[in-house]
């Protein structure tokens, strides 16, 4: 997977992500639900990621932002929110990032 190219005025290109609801998981059905980014000090019972990991991944110029959906609810006028983010898309992230950990891995003892 790759984060979207950036342009010469350094702004990120739009991207837009299809996904397929109805294929297939390759390896394991995917939950189709939203979950609240867990507070400071606990993991996601999901990815087993920390508050502070999933703010990075899920940020505005997040690796994972691309390819997982994410919804912030917050009251107009409030300086804070509750941040959600979809627990399929992230799982299919994870499960795409560690099938290209393994190829590149696979191609670096093949080149030694």
């Amino acid at each position: 997977m790759r984060t979207s190219p950036r342009n010469p005025a350094g702004r990120a290109h739009a991207v837009t992500v299809q996904i397929d609801e109805t294929a297939p998981a390759s390896s394991a059905e995917y939950p189709n639900c939203y979950r609240v980014i867990p507070p400071n000090g606990r993991r996601c019972d999901f990815t087993g990621l920390g508050h502070a990991k999933l703010y990075q991944v899920l940020g505005p110029n997040g690796v994972a932002r691309p390819y997982v959906r994410v919804a912030n609810l917050r009251t107009p006028g409030t300086a804070r929110g509750q941040t959600l983010f979809h627990v399929g898309d992230m799982l299919r992230f994870l499960d795409g990032l560690a099938q290209e950990t393994a190829r590149s891995s696979a191609s670096a003892d093949a080149n030694n």
